[in-house]
């Protein structure tokens, strides 16, 4: 089984492919696990290139939703086709899970998309909105280097530049 993730703000995008059967139940199972110990709380299960769901299957997604459960965490899946979302009908488990039609659909409004770990929106964003500096993702040079400015004064590293966000002591300090 292949399994592919990418991260939306505080949301884990899993993208098994495959069959999620007896033989690969256990290599979905520790990814989530990894995720999970790693501390990753919110997840969204890209169904669509699941070809087949067995048992063991849905006892992984089961426990994830456990762990999750009671306000610890979310679980959405998407893009079940028709025969494994029979099995979730069958199963009785399509009542149990947040199910959406798509990936897209599936973070569109999710709570948890847009936040970075700390739980906030992007400093960058965070910043441009208290400097009433527009929420473009393409700043014109005059705005980087109002924002590399900006930054320096605040002992931050600038977005994309690669640098740590940590204070450093100025150079022109006294004391």
């Amino acid at each position: 089984m292949e399994i592919a993730s990418e991260t939306h703000g505080q949301v884990l995008l899993v993208r098994p492919q495959g069959r999620l059967d007896t033989e690969t139940a256990g290599e979905l199972e520790l990814a989530l696990h990894d995720a999970y110990e790693s501390g990753r709380r919110h997840f969204v299960l890209d169904m669509a290139k699941i070809s087949y769901v067995s048992s063991a299957g849905l006892r992984v997604l089961l426990a994830l939703a456990k762990k999750l459960d009671g306000n610890v965490g979310s679980l959405r899946l998407s893009a079940l086709n028709a025969s494994v979302k029979q099995v979730f009908d069958i199963a009785g488990f399509t009542a149990l899970f947040d199910i959406r039609a798509s990936a897209r659909l599936a973070l569109e409004k999710h709570p948890h998309a847009g936040e970075t770990a700390g739980g906030s929106h992007s400093i960058g964003k965070l910043a441009a909105g208290l400097l009433g500096a527009p929420a473009a993702s393409a700043a014109s040079e005059s705005q980087q280097s109002t924002a590399a400015a900006a930054a320096r004064l605040l002992g931050v590293g600038t977005p994309g530049s690669g640098e740590a966000a940590v204070n450093k002591p100025r150079s022109d300090s006294k004391g």
